[in-house]
């Protein structure tokens, strides 16, 4: 009985001293700006992508912004892709050497744009709206009611933060 006990003993403390070990890991959080409270978090990996695509307000044209998880400095946005140009479409980037634009498919895609960004502002104002990370999506309407305004960021929190704040709990719950 007392090997027991003491093999116990030495289990609970070298999972205590792992899970310590393995500290914060980097997720996507999501937060509704104006009340600033957490909406949910997406475990990400350094080097990572995301998507959010819309139909654009004016034009009625697809949307896609995708930004990359870079290191411990936040994300940036890495290319921004449309349908059609008009209305707050970016359209001139001769002053920026390493930003290529290219059409593949019926999508204007403008790539290497590596503007670095803390956080990010939508105002979820349509059902449209898509969060999309590897190949799980997400649809932003089911999380926030219309009219929200949502701030994107990567943060750091410890490994057991995916279970608590998870969309996918979120979205079971919604």
């Amino acid at each position: 009985m007392q090997i027991w006990k003491k093999w116990r003993i030495r289990l609970l403390l070298v999972l205590t001293m792992g899970l310590m070990i393995i500290g914060p890991q980097p997720y996507l959080e999501l937060r509704d700006f104006h009340r600033q409270e957490r909406i949910g978090v997406v475990p990400v990996s350094l080097q990572d992508r995301f998507q959010i695509e819309w139909i654009h307000s004016v034009e009625l044209t697809p949307w896609r912004e995708t930004y990359r998880v870079v290191g411990f400095s936040g994300m940036e946005l890495a290319e921004t892709s449309f349908r059609s140009f008009g209305a707050g479409v970016p359209a001139n980037f001769s002053d920026r050497p390493n930003v290529h634009v290219s059409i593949d498919g019926g999508w204007i895609t403008v790539s290497g744009l590596q503007e670095q960004r803390d956080r990010v502002l939508y105002l979820i104002t349509r059902s449209d709206y898509m969060l999309t990370v590897r190949d799980q999506k997400w649809p932003l309407a089911s999380f926030m009611p219309l009219g929200t305004s949502l701030e994107l960021s990567i943060r750091w929190f410890p490994w057991w933060f995916r279970y608590i704040y998870s969309l996918e709990k979120k979205e079971r719950n919604a």
